[in-house]
């Protein structure tokens, strides 16, 4: 697992075999061993039906350009537990035309807005009615005097921060200003999250993923009035201070410590297990079980946690969770005992 400074990526991965481009045919300075990668199936693709517009446009895509690209990038936000579906669906897309070739996770990170469906009616309404309010017809100088002054996007997400008391807790949490408990919950699900993420594009298959985002592009204030700051802007694993990047969010503490227990990783599997188990094989190093609870990201927090007993054939074990902090874990004949919730928790061996 690397992280690629020179882009607002952070890199969490195995690499990828490059093979060979034999059709290269151009000049100029082309690389002939380049791969070429398809991107970015996102989640307006996953999460519509078949036959929908976005579907409709990636298999185009995909049947059109099967010869012409070596990589298939899937971007995996939503909710996590949809990734091995996500996964299953890009494949499914390429095998209707062809053979199906590597994945990789273009973008991944979370939590955000869509993830929580009953903040949708919320987030449409405060939008319907600012663009509502827009003139049924406008000229060129209108428009232009109109984004001056505001903007439909605008004014929706200023009556969503003038609103902010009355938000859902869900919701207000990934405004700016929000109450530092509500910012301090979103951090803990984005922890989580990425750790999840990680496990379940590990475990089905792919074995490249770029986290979305490393930091932003450039060291200036953010605007909260638009509809991407809302939706993204508190993914950023670090912050400037000044011109320099040295503010590391919790989620860059996570992000660091998957990249050091991820490192030489081989293969991850689903464990036979009442909660969420996977055993991950890395190259030159002893055991490793990643394991959690699935359950609400908000109210889970309150459910007490569930005993669970894993095999475990080493003869240590130790354990820390999502945040770094330690897990009690009791060592029997061939097994290994902890108490889990929502919160996963690594245990490795020697």
């Amino acid at each position: 697992m690397t992280a690629a400074p020179s882009s607002a990526r952070a890199i969490a991965a195995t690499t990828i075999s490059s093979r060979p481009r034999e059709r290269w045919r151009g000049g100029g300075g082309g690389d002939p061993a380049a791969l070429v990668v398809l991107g970015g199936c996102g989640y307006d693709v996953f999460s519509s039906e078949p036959g929908s517009e976005p579907r409709r446009f990636f298999d185009h895509l995909v049947s059109a350009g099967r010869e012409h690209f070596d990589v298939f990038s899937a971007h995996l936000y939503g909710d996590p537990q949809t990734v091995p579906s996500s996964v299953d669906a890009a494949r499914a897309m390429m095998a209707a035309y062809g053979e199906p070739k590597p994945i990789v996770a273009g973008e991944h990170g979370g939590p955000v807005p869509f993830e929580f469906p009953e903040l949708e009616p919320v987030m449409q309404q405060a939008f319907l009615s600012a663009f509502a309010d827009a003139p049924a017809t406008q000229s060129t100088d209108e428009l232009q005097e109109r984004a001056v002054r505001e903007t439909p996007e605008r004014a929706a997400m200023r009556s969503l921060y003038a609103r902010m008391a009355e938000l859902p807790p869900r919701l207000r949490m990934f405004l700016d200003g929000c109450p530092p408990e509500l910012d301090a919950l979103r951090d803990r699900i984005g922890c989580r999250q990425l750790v999840v993420r990680t496990v379940l594009a590990l475990a089905a298959g792919i074995r490249r993923t770029a986290y979305w985002d490393l930091a932003p592009e450039v060291p200036r204030p953010v605007d909260p009035l638009q509809m991407m700051h809302l939706l993204f802007g508190k993914l950023p694993l670090l912050g400037y201070r000044g011109r320099s990047l040295e503010v590391r969010r919790p989620m860059a503490e996570t992000f660091s410590l998957v990249a050091e227990r991820f490192a030489g990783v081989e293969r991850v599997s689903r464990m036979d297990a009442v909660v969420q188990a996977y055993a991950v094989e890395r190259a030159g190093r002893g055991p490793l079980v990643v394991v959690w609870d699935q359950r609400d990201p908000v109210d889970g927090e309150q459910e007490p946690p569930v005993p669970v007993t894993l095999p475990w054939t080493a003869p240590e074990a130790v354990a820390v969770d999502a945040f770094g902090a330690p897990v009690s874990v009791r060592l029997e004949r061939g097994s290994v005992r902890l108490d889990v919730s929502l919160t996963p928790v690594f245990v490795r061996g020697p």
